[in-house]
């Protein structure tokens, strides 16, 4: 069976997988080489694995399996079919559904003319919603997802499409096309363990970290979707707006792993220069700094889990045609130096070989990849740094008592430290590290967990 394969409201292909598994591409002939897809570059194509561009599309870990065995899943190309939240304009059909579509061009915009309707990003923080949460509670907690390790700081969040009705103040779950999507706070990682994996870590309250840090990432000039935290029971909710949709238009876009032509499971093994050297092709001088800038940001608030599918490029237009792509908003963004026996990583990928410590001189070379002058690129690190030890503590004051009130376990007895508490621990190690690692002030460091 054929998938039928949509892009920008039009048939551009069919996918299909032979009994020795062999998965087969083949583009319309009225389709012109012009508008095929990244790495897909002939009419007829083979591969013993799933086109990196199609898998890119998939959810990881526990989800894939839960849709596997939900829909009886057997070959690997058919989870396109059931896909729920896909981002820009992709779908999937099988060949009865496709015979029942109505296809209508999208309406055509530039990205930038309208990048701010479609972010609103604009929010006040904290963003907390006082909305309905009308959602039950299979969609939130999934049995399968909830048994093992399903969400967390792997890359691998579980997530879903919601309306967000803003007169009549509810939130609730979608299977139809949305403009917003919910990850609901993980029930297994709020939970304390004695483990060494790193995915069985105790990883509480992430969305409030997550929420924080995107909003810190917009003050420092960086373009984030809309995004807000709800309180249900004991922890919080997160909700984001798609920076793909514009009314009912989509737009598509790459995370630099696709555009790396590699799939998920090296997401983490790609080195910031590779990225740096495949962004001189699409991106101009501005982003290119605009790009250094967020490594620089990453890395200055301990962003870990920063991996090559936590970036993304996308097109200038809206047209089947466009070729050209610019940065698309961040997303993804927190700090893991806030849980135990995660903080040792500085970011998730390697700069100069390291994910720790990294140094000015670091810095100074990775600009070099971007084609960066090292007076631009040593100003970009001071500034940066000074922002974040002037400013950080501002959030934290800003978030309700209700929050910073909220209990963190720090060892095995059952001993919980305020969340406020656990965060100006944070911020003494992240300026220690700044003074000595990036403005080379000698300074004494205390350990947070101590």
């Amino acid at each position: 069976m054929k998938i039928y394969v949509i892009k920008n409201n039009r048939l551009i292909g069919f996918l299909d997988q032979t009994q020795d598994e062999t998965i087969v591409f083949d583009y319309v002939k009225e389709l012109s080489s012009q508008n095929y897809l990244h790495g897909i570059d002939d009419q007829h194509n083979e591969s013993s694995i799933l086109f990196s561009v199609f898998e890119n599309l998939l959810p990881e870990n526990k989800q894939l399996e839960k849709v596997k065995f939900n829909n009886a899943i057997k070959r690997e190309i058919d989870i396109l079919l059931f896909l729920d939240n896909i981002h820009g304009s992709f779908e999937f059909y099988t060949q009865e559904e496709y015979e029942k579509l109505g296809l209508k061009e999208d309406l055509e915009f530039i990205y930038t003319d309208v990048r701010d309707e479609i972010l609103e990003e604009n929010y006040t923080f904290p963003n907390i919603l006082e909305y309905k949460l009308d959602i039950d509670e299979n969609i939130l907690y999934p049995e399968e997802l909830t048994i093992g390790r399903a969400t967390g700081l792997s890359g691998f969040q579980y997530k879903f499409s919601v309306i967000k009705d803003d007169d009549l103040e509810t939130i609730t779950h979608t299977e139809t096309q949305s403009n917003y999507i919910m990850k609901p706070y993980s029930l297994y990682n709020g939970i304390y363990k004695k483990s060494s994996d790193p995915d069985e870590s105790y990883i509480p309250y992430l969305l409030v970290n997550e929420h924080l840090f995107m909003s810190i990432a917009r003050d420092f000039g960086f373009h984030v979707p809309y995004n807000a935290i709800i309180k249900n029971k004991d922890d919080y909710h997160f909700i984001i707006k798609r920076y793909d949709r514009y009314n009912l238009a989509k737009i598509d876009h790459h995370d630099v792993l696709t555009l790396l032509n590699q799939h998920s499971q090296r997401k983490y093994q790609i080195k910031v220069k590779e990225i740096a050297e495949m962004a001189l092709t699409y991106l101009d001088e501005d982003e290119l700094f605009e790009l250094f800038s967020f490594f620089v940001f990453s890395v200055i608030i301990s962003h870990g889990d920063l991996h090559a599918k936590n970036i993304s490029f996308i097109f200038k237009t809206n047209n089947i045609n466009e070729k050209e792509m610019q940065l698309a908003p961040y997303y993804d963004i927190s700090t893991v130096g806030i849980y135990k026996g995660l903080s040792d990583r500085d970011i998730g990928m390697e700069i100069k070989n390291k994910k720790h410590n990294i140094k000015m001189e670091d810095f100074i070379w990775l600009a070099s990849k971007f084609e960066i002058d090292e007076d631009r690129a040593r100003k970009c690190v001071t500034d940066f740094s000074n922002q974040f030890i002037n400013e950080f503590k501002n959030y934290i004051l800003k978030l309700p008592q209700s929050i910073r009130s909220l209990p963190v376990q720090t060892n095995s007895v059952g001993y919980t430290d305020p969340l406020e508490s656990i965060f100006l621990k944070y911020y003494k190690k992240r300026v220690a590290y700044i003074n000595k690692y990036l403005l080379e002030v000698k300074t004494v460091v205390e350990d947070p967990w101590a």
